[in-house]
């Protein structure tokens, strides 16, 4: 009888081990993979500078802050400190590295605890179960740790150990929408995982075992009592000294979460949008310059707070390779999401140093040539200078260094509108087509972004050869082409390079370095512009009011040249910037190569068709002749109040005679503007000569009653 017992509770018992094994052997292959799709699970999106230094970090679309974690060094990426996997594993999983996904000698001893004291004194997980835990959730049931097991010996033949490990490493909780060691690391710490102090690894082994109670921002007695326990654990096991320990229980727990950086955001928004799934986009701008002109931002943002409207937009470029080096789209992110370095607005006066260009080009201007600035009208377009003064004759240098709006409309005039539009768009940058181009280009009539005119005056540094700008560090140098000509672009360089500098404007850290920069100004003052280069790197800065409406008194001088200055002194506090200029050949003014079709002369010295500028193509003859045109012929003048007659002219060639009553002037004038003491009441007659000969002569009386014009 007890043998035939025997034999049935042999045979239950084999029958028990056969159907748990049959049990596991369909559980085994009939459960889902253990292996969610996507695999690995996306983590949160970086923009990188050029150096890889974080400039922005995206959440993931579920919400969650998760940073990817390395056991080896690949590329750029950084290493998880070796001696936090240690601590980690001895107190996680002794026997992580030989078991194949369960601990069967960490379950028999958690069996044995159970049962013989009758609670759970030690866990029987092991980090591969964890790993399943956290990618295929689940409930915490007697099931569910079947299930566990099943999946961590699955996963164990799919994955390997460091694989494991990372993935570990990249989901763990640690409070909130916080997950990943690196993660932690920088909301808690503010650095990465590379070095990790012994406190620092207390804590963040304690925090996955109860994230949300012993979150140091929310709970952070708990969190440093949990520190401290496992400060004293890792001691009794022989991981830590005594003098580590101590040392980690005086050093503070994080009372809150650190802030990422938010650097180039217009610029990060729009990468992050264009490039879904990326989650290293690593841009060519540069950290450290960033950060200063961020800050220069913003304070000229709180000087615009007169009228909140208005905001800015700066772009600085590396003219080798046209990398754009620093990026801000708004004084103000939170309260102007639009990039207003990408907003095509009207360009002012900016356009003019191109429009002498292309005449330089075509061999009928030259900076010494004299051009008539006067009141002149163009059919129905009857333009004036900004300040309402007109200077006569003066050299093309001249009008380009005082931003003459009448000799601009000229040179246009004979350059051709549409021609010096189709030079644009040969170099891809937008033009409208519906739209035929006129005089008003030379002001400001049509639109250009900050993107564009920088572009344009790089182009300038680099001896008129256009290259568009590129966001990517890696990127291969764009094909050039031709904007203007060598000797074109040496001709206005140079006059930039002159153009005396405002007083006050220029900061301590420039002094004895030249900027060329050139300034404008639109309609109605809705944008102020300067775009500035030197031989390594371009600026462009823009003022303005986002909603096109009218501002007050902003011009690019007075508000945009200032910060303009600014930065191109904050590019010479940046070391890794100023060594690579150290590396570039050596550009000096004299050492600049002068084009052989250039021509250093002074105005006398000019083949006589270059000396003055004449609207239509042809010789000096078809200048026109003298016309005096104050005081007007017949007119009737007080004494009393004229002790200086004014005697305005247009037309004709300098130098100018003038005669009063027959007798000249002591001197030749080479202006068409001049003036006189009279010397009694009368009939005066006015007569003025020209160089060549022509002349116009007005009649005038001077009296001591009331004048009559």
């Amino acid at each position: 009888m007890q043998h035939r017992i025997k034999k049935i509770i042999i045979a239950s018992a084999c029958s028990l081990i056969t159907g748990c094994t049959l049990t596991l052997l369909i559980l085994f292959f009939a459960l889902p993979d253990p292996l969610p799709a996507p695999f690995p699970p996306p983590c949160s999106t970086k923009i990188l500078d050029r150096n890889g230094k974080l400039l922005r970090l995206f959440t993931t679309k579920d919400g969650y802050w998760r940073l990817p974690a390395h056991l080896e060094k690949k590329g750029d990426n950084t290493v998880v400190d070796p001696e936090f996997i240690r601590l980690l594993l001895a107190c996680e999983d002794k026997r992580f590295w030989s078991h194949h996904g369960v601990d069967l000698l960490a379950l028999s001893r958690a069996f044995f605890q159970l049962i013989t004291q009758g609670r759970v004194v030690s866990g029987a997980s092991t980090i591969t179960m964890q790993t399943v835990r956290l990618l295929c959730p689940h409930s915490r049931s007697v099931w569910g740790k079947i299930f566990e097991m099943i999946q961590a010996l699955r996963l164990e033949q799919q994955l390997s150990k460091e694989k494991i490990l990372e993935t570990y490493l990249t989901l763990t909780p640690y409070g909130g929408n916080i997950e990943g060691i690196e993660a932690a690391c920088r909301f808690y710490f503010q650095k990465n995982a590379a070095r990790i102090t012994p406190s620092q690894a207390a804590l963040l082994i304690s925090l996955p075992q109860s994230p949300e109670q012993r979150r140091p921002d929310r709970h952070h007695q708990r969190a440093v009592a949990a520190r401290n326990r496992f400060l004293h654990r890792l001691y009794s096991e022989g991981l830590l000294t005594a003098e580590q320990v101590q040392l980690g229980l005086q050093q503070p727990v994080p009372q809150k979460r650190s802030p990422t950086p938010f650097l180039a955001p217009h610029l990060s928004q729009r990468l992050y949008a264009g490039t879904p799934g990326q989650e290293n986009i690593r841009t060519s701008l540069s950290k450290p310059l960033q950060q200063q002109l961020e800050t220069i931002a913003h304070q000229a943002q709180d000087r615009l707070s007169k009228d909140r409207r208005k905001t800015l937009a700066l772009l600085v470029v590396a003219n080798q390779g046209r990398k754009i080096l620093a990026h801000i789209g708004s004084g103000d992110f939170w309260s102007n999401r639009i990039d207003l370095t990408r907003a095509r607005r009207s360009p002012g006066s900016t356009l003019k140093p191109f429009i002498y260009g292309l005449a330089f080009e075509q061999g009928f201007l030259h900076p010494e040539t004299r051009i008539l600035d006067r009141p002149t009208r163009f059919g129905s377009y009857g333009p004036g200078n900004f300040d309402g003064y007109y200077q006569g004759w003066v050299a093309i240098r001249e009008a380009l260094h005082r931003s003459l709006n009448l000799p601009a409309v000229q040179v246009l005039e004979r350059v051709g509108p549409q021609r010096f539009m189709s030079r644009f768009a040969r170099l891809g940058l937008a033009v409208d087509p519906n739209k035929s181009p006129g005089l008003s280009l030379a002001l400001g009539g049509t639109a250009a972004s900050l993107m564009e005119l920088t572009a344009l005056y790089a182009a300038l540094a680099d001896q008129g050869t256009y290259r568009s700008l590129s966001f990517r560090p890696n990127a291969q140098i764009p094909f050039g082409k031709k904007m203007l000509s060598k000797a074109a672009a040496w001709y206005v360089d140079d006059i930039l390079r002159t153009r005396p500098p405002r007083f006050g404007v220029i900061p301590k850290g420039l002094q004895g370095h030249t900027v060329r920069y050139k300034t404008g100004t639109s309609y109605g003052y809705r944008d102020a512009w300067a775009l500035g280069y030197t031989p390594n790197h371009t600026v462009g800065v823009w003022i303005g009011r986002p909603d096109w409406g009218y501002g007050k008194e902003t011009t690019g001088a007075n508000s945009a040249v200032p910060i303009l200055f600014r930065v191109f002194a904050a590019l010479r506090t940046i070391p890794e910037l100023r060594q690579e200029a150290n590396q570039l050949p050596v550009q000096k003014p004299a050492q600049i190569p002068i084009p052989a079709q250039v021509l250093r002369v002074r105005h006398n010295k000019l083949p006589l068709p270059l000396q003055w500028f004449s609207r239509t193509a042809g010789s000096k003859q078809q200048v026109n002749r003298p016309v005096i045109y104050f005081p007007v012929n017949g007119s009737t003048m007080q004494l009393a109040h004229q002790p200086l007659l004014a005697l305005k002219s247009h037309g004709g060639i300098p130098p100018f005679h003038w005669l009063i009553n027959g007798r000249p002037l002591a001197r030749k004038h080479q202006e068409a503007i001049t003036s006189y003491s009279p010397q009694g009441p009368g009939l005066t007659e006015i007569t003025l000569i020209d160089s060549q000969g022509k002349r116009d002569t007005v009649s005038v009386w001077l009296t001591e009653g009331e004048s009559h014009l």
